[in-house]
């Protein structure tokens, strides 16, 4: 290991993100099957992303023992393809793990809004991200012919041809600004879809804070951004990659992390015994681990005016508090708000 080896930085971003993104899907796994016995769409997204994200931080992994983050010159020439192959393999995964977190959260907040204008906003935004990831991994695992000149370009005499270096950037800022663009919206939605529900002031904000949670990767997809003319950086490449390679790390990590905190609060209140959120206190009720979880009725439910009900399911240890069946939330009509 050289002085100036970024290595071992790399590797530290990746064992931190790899260690948090795996116990926080875990512990998702475990509140919606266990429970709240709902394993839902959006969950198998979520297993499936942190499968991605594995084989991602294994890549890199593997690129650092070879001597990924060091000088050109300390690096022995037959360790040069064998570093470019996984950053090769590193950037497909890298694209349908950002593509998958995406989905995640957007599944998600499509699952509990309830008016037409916000279903079609997830959509479109949902949409727009999956067709253009797909073009990007395309362009990223086809950007050179043969795909094998891709890592033997440097240290072998194989003829190919590969992608203009212009393009590959502009395609690349292209996603970022796409992904920034997602996470903005499918974070400020939240605060759309509590807007109506009779809750104080005070409990909109929590909930709006706790269902944008998902979207916290746009912080770090937006300071990756200045770095991404390491991407097609001719000299030193394999040293001056690492920034780039941090924050790519840190942007899908920290998504899968924020998505999977944000299905967190029934097991929190569990733990600390809590009492139900939205609930009205009357008298001392004493329970152990009691929360609720909430979910749409039947389509027959609410046939009488702009009304949604919503059925209320307990999930106690101490079984002696018996919550109500039904909540009736007003959703007034816009044109009733005048």
């Amino acid at each position: 290991m050289t002085l100036d080896d970024r290595g071992p930085e790399l590797a530290v971003v990746v064992a931190v993100f790899l260690g948090l993104s795996f116990v926080t899907v875990a512990l998702r796994c475990y509140v919606r099957a266990h429970i709240l016995k709902a394993f839902q769409v959006e969950d198998w997204v979520a297993v499936a992303a942190m499968t991605c994200f594995v084989l991602y931080c294994a890549a890199v992994m593997i690129s650092i023992s070879h001597g990924a983050g060091q000088h050109m010159r300390d690096i022995p020439t037959e360790n040069i393809p064998k570093i470019l192959r996984m950053r090769w393999v590193a950037e497909i995964i890298y694209i349908v793990t950002s593509l998958l977190v995406k989905l995640t959260v957007g599944i998600f907040l499509f699952r509990i809004c309830s008016q037409a204008w916000q279903k079609t906003v997830i959509c479109t935004v949902l949409l727009l991200c999956l067709v253009y990831h797909l073009f990007y991994a395309f362009m990223t695992a086809f950007q050179c012919q043969p795909v094998a000149y891709f890592w033997f370009r440097y240290t072998t005499s194989m003829e190919g041809k590969c992608w203009g270096n212009d393009l590959v950037m502009g395609c690349t800022y292209a996603a970022a600004g796409i992904n920034a663009f997602t996470d903005w919206v499918l974070g400020l939605l939240p605060i759309a879809l509590v807007r109506n529900l009779e809750l104080s002031k005070r409990s909109k904000i929590l909930v709006s804070c706790t269902l944008a949670l998902g979207s916290v990767a746009s912080t770090a997809t937006i300071v990756r951004i200045p770095y991404i003319w390491q991407l097609a950086q001719p000299g030193d490449f394999i040293h001056d990659f690492s920034d780039l390679s941090i924050w790519s790390t840190t942007e899908n990590g920290l998504g899968l992390v924020a998505s999977s905190v944000a299905t967190l609060r029934p097991l929190v209140r569990a733990v600390l015994g809590s009492t139900a959120a939205g609930t009205v206190s009357q008298g001392a009720r004493s329970f152990q681990s009691c929360f609720h979880s909430w979910k749409r009725s039947g389509p027959g439910a609410a046939q009488n005016g702009n009304q949604e009900y919503y059925e209320m399911e307990e999930y106690c240890r101490d079984s002696t508090y018996k919550a109500p069946e039904k909540v009736k939330i007003s959703n007034r009509k816009v044109s009733d708000s005048g």
